[in-house]
Parts: structure tokens; C-alpha cells; sequence
């Protein structure tokens, strides 16, 4: 989390005395106090989930990490439900799905591309992305034609929306078992019909740049070493090269931004001299990192010893506090805080929206649509620009595409099932213009993920077409 943010949590603790000592502001600055106080709650979130993550593993942890990141727009939609404000809460789905399929994207790769040029990733995990979406299309698209052709058969408008509400309901047990069908094969591996060792994505950058890091590359680089893998010597080059920027990077970090040689630089020259064949591979599973060998060979205190001495910049008890989990429990009992509290500021926001929109003279549609997933998205928009900087595009579109694919699969339903116990049901009829944004979105991220790279042009075009739907939101309140 950017040291900046922890200084936002002033406006937290501004906006719990404002609502404890009832004093009177007008609607507008409360708005912006209480959203610059949930932004760095919601980072929070994502701080304890990721400490969380470091227990669970990488795969439950990416889980609790999507499902966490959205937590402060379903917050913001149960108050609003609440409150019987459908249409901010109608809206607001929408924006939250084009908001990161769009505006985090594309932001994300514009600045990317940019600093680092064509930005490469994996297509099987985007093609998933976009046959998820497709879902998210027909799901959230039906209810709405079905109203129109029923209006147009001349039916009571009492029957279309009771009939309308019965769809949506059916609609959201759909996209629940879709997404439950969704983690069980990307998650759990279920029906996948591969192995661990070949279903396994191994994206080594993944990792912080530690020490710990460093050692599980080279776990990794023994393990395929020791294999037939048909692509072992493109791959133990790739792991070489990545080890020299990763002790590149710690080392220039150590030494105030100053290049220092390190025997990591040896690597990356060992890296580009032929692999050596299975059987000297199987004697020396480290390849092109021979001082590394001894280090895998022994027991963790022993790679920390060989480690200490491959990198003498890097000292040994700071070694072991990288290598050391964060506590669970502390973990625990921030998510639970951070979340109480982003409910608590949530419900003031909710408060502010009607007085807001009569007062600006906007429509709720717009403030749902632009307003409120912008408060809860921003700290992931840091958080993608830094990963796109760093190249790591699988991130960015599990952060981007994943996010909204959940939010439509999974916060959407939750919300449609909880205004069961609403003022008001919310039913997943939205306008038309919603709906032409969200084909077009999906269409557009299938279109420029088919290659498996991306420009600064396509991200550019991201924003664009964002920018176009809140302004026709805005102008004729659509």
C-alpha cells in the first residue's frame, strides 16, 4: 500500500466525527470526504487479503483477493438497496464491470505500453476472460429485451414488472452457478484432465522481489531442469534471465538507484550459452546458476547460508524476515476492521447521493455509474499501472477482466437476492445505452486480447469508448 494512501486516513476518521457529532456540511463536501476516506479502507482490504494469501497459497488467495476487491461496491450497493435507491445501485454494477473492463485496462495499458512498449501476456487465460463475459452479456442483456418485446406486445405494465423480477431472479441463480462452475475449474483444476506440473501457469514475476522469490525460482528452475519438458532450455534461460533483473532491481533498491555488479549478472551471461544435455541437467539440476546448486541441495537454513553468500548485499536476518509469513491473525482481525469500517463511511456516502444529485442536478444513473465504482477501484488502479509498468499483463487482466467478470457473476446476483429484504426489488433491466457499452466493451476486449499483446493504442481506445458512454450518461441521462 503507497505511503500516500495511509494519509487519506484522515478523512476516514473526519467523517466518523462528522456522523458522530451531527455536524451539518453540505452534501457535496460530505460526498468527497467520506469516498477519500473509503479509498485507502478499500486498499487495506487488498493489504490483508494478499497477508492472507501468503496462508491459503496463490490460488484461494487470488480467489479471496478478486472476491475481497469488490467488497466495497457491494457494501455501497446494500446501503444503497437500503435506502431504496435502485438505480444508483442498478447503475453502479454496470460501471463497476465497464469501469475495470475498460477505464483499469486501459489506463493500465496506455501507461504501460507507453513506458515498457508492446505488452505481452498468456491468450488461454484471456480467452476464458472472454467467453465469461460473453455470459456476463447475455445474463445482464436478456431481462432488458424481454421487457421491451413484452412493452411492445402491448402486456400490462404491472406484468411486465413482476414477470421482469421473476426473470432476474432465475437470471442471478444462473450467473451464480456459472460463476461457481468458474472457480471450480480455474481454481480447483476440476475436469481440467492435466496434471499439476503442466496445468500449473508459472509466471515468475509474480513474486515480490525478495529473497523468497528468488529461492522458489530456483526450486522451479531445479524441478525443470530435471524434467523432459520439450521447451526446459528456453525456460531455465527465462528463469536465468528473470533471476538477474529481480537482483538487479533488490540491488540498485540497496544502493540508492546505483547499478552493482552481482553474481545474478553471471547468470544471465551463463543463461545465454547452451543448455547442457538430461544427464549433466540431472547432476547439476541448477544449470546455468551453479553457486545456486549447493544451496537447493540443503535444508532452508542451508539455502539461506548459500543464499547470504551468492548475494552478500543481502543479509542474513533480513533474509530470514522476507522469508517469514505475515501473522494470520493480525491479517484477520485488519480485513474484519478495514471491512467494518468501509460498511460504516459506505452507509454515510449512501446518505449524500439523493441530497447530491438534487443539488448538482445529475442524474443517479450517472453517479452510479461513474462515481461510486471509482471510489471503491481506485487503489486497484494504482495497482494495475504499477503491474503494466512491470509487464506482469497477467495480473493486469486477472485484476481488470477478472474483476468485472465477478462482479457481474457474482456481486450482481448477491445484490438481486438481497433486495429480496429491500424496500424496492432490484431487477437487472438497464438502459440501453448500459447495455450497447457492455456488448461493445466485450467485443472490444476479445478483439485486442486475441493476439496475446497489447499497445498503447489499444488502451487508448479503452478509454475512449468509456469516456464516450459517461458523457451520453451525463448529457441525456440514459
Amino acid at each position: 500500500m503507497p505511503r500516500w494512501l495511509y494519509a487519506l486516513l484522515v478523512f476516514a476518521v473526519l467523517t466518523a466525527l462528522f456522523e458522530l457529532l451531527h455536524v451539518p456540511l453540505p452534501p457535496l463536501l460530505l460526498f468527497l470526504v467520506a469516498a477519500l476516506g473509503i479509498i485507502p479502507l478499500a486498499a487495506l482490504i487488498g493489504q490483508a487479503v494478499e497477508q492472507i494469501a501468503e496462508h491459503t497459497g496463490e490460488r484461494i488467495g487470488g480467489l479471496l483477493f478478486a472476491t475481497f476487491g469488490n467488497a466495497t461496491e457491494l457494501i455501497i450497493g446494500v446501503f444503497a438497496l437500503r435506502d431504496g435507491l435502485v438505480d444508483v445501485v442498478r447503475a453502479s454494477i454496470i460501471g463497476s464491470i465497464l469501469g475495470n473492463a475498460l477505464l483499469v485496462l486501459g489506463v493500465a495499458t496506455f501507461i504501460g505500453s507507453v513506458r515498457a512498449g508492446r505488452l505481452r501476456f498468456e491468450t488461454r487465460p484471456a480467452s476464458q476472460y472472454a467467453s465469461l463475459l460473453a455470459l456476463c452479456v447475455g445474463g445482464l442483456v436478456l431481462p432488458t429485451f424481454a421487457e421491451l418485446l413484452a412493452s411492445h406486445a402491448g402486456q400490462p405494465q404491472s406484468q411486465i414488472t413482476q414477470n421482469g423480477v421473476l426473470l432476474s431472479d432465475f437470471i442471478a441463480i444462473m450467473l451464480l452457478l456459472g460463476y461457481l462452475a468458474s472457480i471450480l475449474f480455474s481454481v480447483f483444476r476440476l475436469g481440467d484432465g492435466r496434471g499439476d506440473a503442466e496445468s500449473d501457469e508459472f509466471d515468475p514475476v509474480l513474486g515480490e522481489r525478495s529473497t523468497a522469490a528468488i529461492m522458489r525460482l530456483l526450486d522451479y528452475r531445479r524441478h525443470i531442469a530435471r524434467s523432459e519438458h520439450p521447451g526446459r532450455s528456453s525456460m531455465l534461460r527465462h528463469i536465468d534471465t528473470v533471476i538477474a533483473g529481480m537482483m538487479g532491481h533488490e540491488l540498485q533498491d540497496r544502493q540508492g538507484g546505483q547499478a552493482v555488479p552481482t553474481a545474478s549478472n553471471e547468470s544471465a551471461a551463463a543463461s545465454q550459452a547452451p543448455e547442457p544435455a538430461a544427464s549433466s541437467a540431472s547432476e547439476n539440476p541448477a544449470g546455468g546458476l551453479p553457486s545456486a546448486q549447493s544451496a537447493l541441495a540443503q535444508t532452508p537454513a542451508g539455502r539461506d547460508a548459500a543464499t547470504v553468500k551468492q548475494f552478500p548485499l543481502m543479509p542474513k536476518k533480513a533474509l530470514a524476515a522476507e522469508e517469514k509469513k505475515p501473522p494470520l491473525i493480525p491479517a484477520l482481525l485488519l480485513l474484519a476492521g478495514a471491512t467494518v469500517a468501509v460498511g460504516w463511511l459506505s452507509d454515510i456516502l449512501v446518505g449524500t447521493i439523493e441530497p447530491l444529485t438534487v443539488a448538482l442536478h445529475w442524474n443517479p444513473a450517472f453517479v452510479g455509474l461513474v462515481f461510486v465504482p471509482l471510489i471503491g477501484g481506485l487503489p486497484e488502479y494504482f495497482n494495475t499501472i504499477s503491474m503494466a509498468l512491470e509487464k506482469r499483463m497477467g495480473m493486469v487482466l486477472a485484476a481488470s477482466a477478472g474483476s468485472s467478470i465477478q462482479i457481474a457473476l457474482l456481486m450482481a446476483p448477491i445484490l438481486v437476492l438481497v433486495s429480496l429484504a429491500a424496500p424496492v426489488r432490484l431487477d437487472l433491466v438497464f438502459s440501453i445505452v448500459e447495455l450497447a457499452v457492455l456488448g461493445l466493451a466485450t467485443f472490444l476486449f476479445s478483439e485486442i486480447t486475441r493476439d496475446g499483446e497489447l499497445v498503447w493504442l489499444e488502451g487508448l481506445l479503452l478509454i475512449l469508448l468509456y469516456a464516450m458512454m459517461a458523457g451520453t450518461v451525463f448529457i441525456f441521462g440514459a
